[in-house]
């Protein structure tokens, strides 16, 4: 039986699959904290959703128009949940993305209220324009 920690989780992948951007981010505490990993353009602390939209979820789509994030593995603890997910898809470069990163997730009173991804930043930003990218 899925938990009800893993099923907010799920359904913050579905809704980006769909594209329903307001569904993902309705997934989230208002004050959660999302940690991209460092060397990604987007990647460092993000504070709330709009930052998340803004900051993260705007760059990413806009280098990797078809970006998919795909759950492999789901772990759950309670009230944190991690997933092993693959991203595929297109770089602004013409490059095609195929790489399995984690994500650990923890939720509170039914949102999210942190992220932390964890993924191979060289091989992410090889399907992206240098000048995009952000320092190692």
């Amino acid at each position: 039986m899925q938990s009800q920690s893993t099923a907010i989780v799920q359904s913050l992948y579905d809704a980006f699959a769909r594209g329903d951007l307001p569904g993902a981010l309705g997934c989230m505490a208002d004050d959660i904290e999302w940690h991209e990993s460092v060397g990604l353009p987007w990647g460092g602390l993000q504070h709330g959703p709009d930052a998340v939209a803004g900051n993260v979820f705007a760059p990413s789509i806009d280098l990797i128009p078809d970006l998919a994030v795909t759950p492999e593995q789901i772990v759950a603890a309670g009230d944190t949940v991690a997933v092993v997910h693959r991203y595929t898809g297109t770089g602004s470069t013409g490059e095609k993305l195929d790489l399995l990163g984690a994500g650990v997730w923890e939720v509170r009173d039914g949102k999210i209220a942190r992220y932390r991804q964890f993924v191979d930043t060289v091989k992410f930003r090889e399907v992206i324009p240098n000048e995009a990218a952000a320092p190692v």
